[in-house]
């Protein structure tokens, strides 16, 4: 099972947190934009560099392409967002939504004195102002600090809104979770870049893993052991009973002994970083059980490349799910359970090759 579809990689941004700023903006010298870029310039910038955060409002998407695309790729992937609510703008709503259907941590603001929409009423808000005296003494850039902090925090739980709703019966909100082909991950986010942007763990589970032996996983691994990134490899044993039942020899590009091959050389790659690496990376043979997708999962993010019987690894579909949304925290069980099953007497050992 060859991911030749997960090479390519940007290098912008690595390791810094970043928060999507929902904000009006209006025109440039309009009252809109010179009210917006006050409260970017005094109120929330300083808060987030303080923190090590970086503010990216949607004037200031950077990359080619659809401004949409870019816009909700951005809410659902960064570390957080922040709603300015002042002038009960249109767009500042329709973006909220999106942000709180999908369980993203999100703090709201407004201009003292103006009120807001029955919907929102009852979520803690800051109510700014943009004197003089609150902007010299920081005012608003403690107390958003503070609700940050909050919404940053391990235990921190989103509200849920839909419930026990499945928001991926929407087409159009499921294309930015998921891409159809994985060769169609394009302009989403890469396995590599993903991988990069680790800060606390990087877990690795599939059947050979080939794309962590080809020059950009080689780097990427290098960079995450260099950094004491905790990295965890849970690769296929090749003697797991359910390998066999999971290769489809109809295709032309599937062969049961040639992934068993492939599976073995990649254990003993991964080994030798092992070594060299200490505790920074671990690995273990999948001797039970039957994943039937290849995951990396970051504490930002998961990326869930499908394995499909009736179709090749370039055929098949990537979901991508941002930390804090239940598919993360499963994926991320998912892992922690096979990860613990196949410690123990049942482990083979790894012998390494030169």
């Amino acid at each position: 099972m060859r991911s030749s579809a997960l090479r390519g990689v940007r290098t912008y941004g690595l390791f810094m947190k970043k928060c999507f700023v929902i904000s009006p903006i209006g025109q440039p010298g309009s009252v809109v934009r010179r009210q917006a870029d006050a409260v970017l310039n005094y109120i929330i910038e300083p808060a987030l560099k303080h923190m090590e955060i970086e503010a990216v409002r949607a004037d200031t998407l950077a990359e080619p392409g659809l401004i949409t695309d870019q816009l909700i790729g951005a809410i659902l992937n960064y570390d957080l967002c922040i709603a300015d609510l002042s002038g009960q703008n249109p767009n500042v709503f329709y973006e909220l939504a999106i942000a709180q259907a999908a369980e993203r941590p999100v703090v709201l603001l407004k201009l003292a004195g103006e009120n807001v929409p029955f919907d929102v009423k009852d979520y803690r808000l800051i109510e700014y102002d943009l004197e003089l005296k609150s902007i010299m003494d920081g005012t608003w850039i403690s107390a958003l600090k503070n609700q940050i902090t909050c919404v940053l925090a391990p235990d921190y739980k989103p509200p849920r809104l839909l419930a026990s709703k499945i928001i991926s019966r929407s087409a159009g909100f499921r294309a930015y979770l998921l891409d159809a082909r994985s060769e169609e991950f394009g302009d989403a986010p890469r396995f590599p870049e993903v991988a990069q942007q680790a800060a606390e763990y990087c877990y690795l589970m599939g059947t050979s893993l080939e794309f962590w032996a080809e020059e950009d996983g080689r780097r990427v691994l290098n960079d995450l052991v260099t950094r004491r990134i905790l990295v965890r490899v849970l690769i296929m044993d090749p003697e797991n009973p359910g390998l066999p039942l999971m290769i489809n020899t109809d295709l032309p590009t599937e062969d049961l002994e040639d992934v068993k091959q492939k599976t073995e050389r990649m254990h003993n790659y991964f080994h030798r970083i092992e070594v060299k690496a200490g505790s920074t990376l671990q690995m273990r043979r999948l001797v039970a059980g039957l994943p039937h997708f290849q995951l990396m999962i970051t504490e930002r993010t998961a990326l869930v490349l499908q394995y499909m019987f009736s179709r090749t690894i370039p055929g098949s579909p990537v979901q991508q799910y941002p930390s804090g949304s239940q598919l993360h925290r499963a994926f991320l069980d998912e892992f922690d359970k096979l990860w613990k099953l196949s410690e123990g007497p049942g482990t083979r050992a790894i012998t390494a090759k030169p």
